[in-house]
């Protein structure tokens, strides 16, 4: 027997548009059809969702997150990474890609390891895409939050045994171009369907066109741990937004990037252009206080988390419905462009786009509603509702926990 879902009355967010008074047919994990809710009906059986008031999102996709919910993806072990994955669902993300720091070879792989492990038998959660390897091949003068002892240069044979523990997993490399070897690296990561991302780098303007000669695409959080914007030395954060060969990701939070910054990055870039991320530590979803970092600890005050020195920013608290507000408050951004960033580009990203990012007839049935102020309401997974904020029942705490 099928299992059908609706979503009926609420603001259907398209790539092309909005239609305000929506509706969205499921069946059997898939989207069966989407458009105005005078033009269809539910099938009878059908469990409804009354989104009137409301706004119909696709899944929002995270490509860079390290931990949630007091769990560090690096530290944590398989059932932490687990637990982050469900946690993901209280922010109507549907997939994500679990992120690394630089750390030692082992650890990496060991990571990896736990992943894999930590999709079996998951339960209702977000998917996992694959992984973002952020470094270790950076530039330690712009290391933000890295380790020290995790950073070195490119090394080839320690790249292809990551690559290899996951085979078709790693989907984006976070590397410093202008390190020894690190042209080569991008042009092979290149090769190997990987997007070679310029990051926590010194780059010049230079060294940024060379690096997208030899294949880079992607830049990771654009501003921050790059050399930056100035009128007589460029440099990669320049590239970034002057260049349309790239696609840079931005943490819209208020903390990493001033919103009139954040401005010039949609005008400079355009939809197209611009990748919303969360760049989320284990303190994503919890109160002030310590949390880990890899082997760090990291304090977090309100909006800000940063290194125990209390100065150095490590991540953040960002949880993507907050980072799709934000695009609406800081850049101007419609709602359908919002989505575009939020889904549609990271999904892509994923090579996932076939299945996921947009409310399209035939992609996977996963969807979030949210209310005016972009706390989720539910999280449709598969066409399966994987969440339904707390309404003075326990269902939901079951669900998380199951």
């Amino acid at each position: 027997m099928s299992n059908r879902l609706a979503v009926v009355g609420g603001a259907v967010v398209t790539s092309l548009g909005v239609i305000e008074r929506g509706i969205v047919l499921c069946e059997d994990a898939r989207i069966t059809y989407v458009g105005e809710a005078e033009s269809a009906a539910p099938e009878p059986g059908s469990q409804i969702i009354d989104a009137s008031g409301h706004m119909v999102f696709p899944g929002l996709i995270d490509t860079h997150v390290h931990g949630s919910g007091g769990d560090d993806l690096m530290s944590g072990g398989a059932e932490a990474i687990r637990r982050v994955s469900r946690a993901q669902l209280k922010y109507g993300v549907t997939g994500y890609l679990p992120t690394t720091i630089a750390a030692r070879h082992t650890d990496l792989l060991r990571m990896i390891e736990h992943t894999l492990e930590a999709e079996k038998d998951a339960g209702l959660a977000a998917e996992i895409l694959g992984f973002h390897l952020e470094g270790p091949y950076i530039n330690i003068k712009y290391k933000g939050a890295q380790p020290d002892e995790g950073i070195r240069d490119p090394d080839f044979d320690e790249c292809r045994e990551l690559l290899e523990a996951a085979p078709g997993r790693t989907k984006i490399m976070t590397l410093a171009p202008e390190l020894p070897g690190g042209m080569e690296m991008i042009r092979w990561l290149t090769s190997e369907g990987v997007t070679a991302s310029l990051g926590h780098s010194e780059a010049d303007y230079d060294t940024a066109l060379a690096a997208i000669d030899a294949g880079a695409t992607h830049a990771t959080h654009l501003y921050n741990a790059m050399s930056g914007v100035h009128h007589r030395r460029p440099g990669l954060a320049a590239a970034c937004l002057n260049e349309p060969g790239i696609r840079a990701e931005i943490i819209l939070d208020g903390v990493h990037v001033h919103r009139r910054m954040a401005q010039l990055a949609l005008r400079a870039k355009g939809r197209d252009g611009l990748v919303i991320i969360t760049d989320a530590t284990a303190a994503q979803g919890c109160p002030d206080g310590v949390y880990a970092l890899g082997d760090f600890q990291i304090r977090v005050r309100g909006p800000l988390c940063t290194l125990m020195d209390g100065e150095t920013i490590a991540g953040s608290v960002l949880t993507m419905n907050r980072a799709a507000r934000h695009a609406i408050e800081f850049m101007h951004a419609d709602l359908a462009d919002a989505a575009h960033m939020a889904a549609m580009l990271p999904a892509k990203l994923c090579g996932a786009m076939d299945r996921k990012g947009s409310l399209e007839v035939g992609k996977d049935a996963d969807l979030a509603v949210f209310d005016v102020d972009f706390d989720v309401v539910w999280t449709v997974l598969g066409g399966e509702i994987a969440y339904k904020r707390d309404d003075g029942t326990n269902e939901n705490r079951r669900k998380l926990r199951n």
